[in-house]
């Protein structure tokens, strides 16, 4: 699968986001998380720990989605 790292807003290196999916660069993604399929993240929403957000998921707003919280 076609994939890129996402650049979260404090301009560090995020998670891994299929050519398929969307995540608005407000968003935050962090390394070990997985965007794939038609999967969109957007507003302010976190992806944290080791979640795989895929198929046609969406995580939208203020949303903190994961098992553990970014480092900040």
């Amino acid at each position: 699968v076609e994939a890129k790292r996402h650049i979260n807003p404090d301009g560090s290196l995020g998670g891994w986001v299929a050519a398929t999916a969307k995540v608005d660069p407000t968003a935050y993604v962090v390394e070990s998380a997985q965007i794939y399929g038609n999967a969109k993240v957007s507003g302010n929403a976190v992806v944290s720990g080791d979640a795989w957000i895929t198929g046609n998921a969406e995580v939208t707003g203020d949303t903190i989605l994961g098992n553990t919280p970014p480092v900040s």
